[in-house]
């Protein structure tokens, strides 16, 4: 089974008016990027995959009129990313798990969270420390982390770089996750993109951590770094802590598999170590939703 651990919210529920038509060129290093896109775009890229986890990103409190990562325009201005990963669950039952996300800091945070919870039926949580510009070792996020860990819900933090100049790199540390795994040891943690650039401090984790995964989405367009990185995972015998995932719509689902599959012949062609075949297919078709408790 592919389970795809990290899918971002369509923008649309169905027609998208030329004036809200957007491409974004910083996130893919100079390659435009589609983020505006709708329902049926998103149930196309992924039939490859057999489920899927789909969030936002709630924004920071005191800019709520800020999207982080796309605003969603063609949904009722009544709904947040929480109903709108809500409303894509429940049209795909069978095939999308629906995640919420929060902000330590909103003074709203534990209706917000028994709504998700008990309303809205989701079952994971996206954070993006960054992004959303809070300390995850700070007090009002273990407080979260702390009902996280007691209610048995899983998280995906966003790890490593941003292009978005007022998102604090050190929050997005994968050390910073050590900390949160060392308090709260029973909580299910996937850290995003394995930590790029620092991959070898995501391998620290992950390896150190019963419950720490790592998640390989939006990858493979850097070709020698994500050669690099999952050679890494291979030498310290860690690629069982991978799980697959896109960050779609940054990337498509297929293209990260097919940028796994091809990394034999990217080490081929430039003279390089391989990762054995069987590792990578592992990866692929990682059973993600019983490792975090979603099956």
């Amino acid at each position: 089974m592919i389970v795809d651990v990290h899918t971002h919210l369509p923008t649309h529920r169905t027609r998208i008016p030329k004036s809200e038509e957007r491409v974004e060129h910083t996130m893919r290093s100079g390659t435009a990027v589609k983020l505006s896109n709708t329902i049926a775009d998103y149930a196309d890229a992924m039939k490859p995959v057999d489920r899927t986890l789909i969030f936002g990103i709630a924004p920071r409190p005191w800019q709520r009129d800020r999207s982080m990562i796309e605003r969603a325009r063609g949904f009722p201005a009544a709904m947040n990313y929480n109903d709108i990963a809500a409303e894509v669950a429940r049209k795909f039952p069978k095939k999308v798990i629906g995640c919420m996300s929060l902000h330590p800091l909103d003074p709203q945070l534990d209706d917000e969270y028994d709504r998700c919870v008990g309303d809205l039926k989701l079952r994971g949580i996206k954070l993006g420390p960054n992004y959303q510009d809070f300390d995850p070792l700070g007090e009002a996020a273990f407080r979260l982390f702390a009902r996280l860990e007691r209610d048995g819900i899983p998280i995906i933090f966003h790890q490593g770089t941003s292009p978005m100049w007022d998102a604090p790199l050190e929050y997005a540390h994968p050390l910073k996750m050590d900390r949160v795994a060392t308090c709260f040891p029973r909580l299910r943690i996937v850290m995003a993109h394995l930590g790029h650039p620092w991959q070898v401090d995501c391998i620290s984790v992950v390896r150190k951590h019963k419950n720490v995964w790592a998640d390989v989405s939006a990858q493979f367009y850097r070709p020698y770094s994500f050669w690099q990185g999952m050679r890494l995972f291979h030498e310290w015998g860690v690629t069982g802590k991978i799980l697959f995932g896109s960050d779609w719509p940054v990337t498509l689902p297929q293209h990260n598999i097919d940028g796994l599959r091809g990394l034999a012949k990217f080490a081929k062609d430039h003279h390089l170590p391989s990762i054995p075949d069987n590792e990578i297919e592992g990866i692929i078709n990682r059973d993600a939703l019983d490792l975090l408790g979603l099956d």
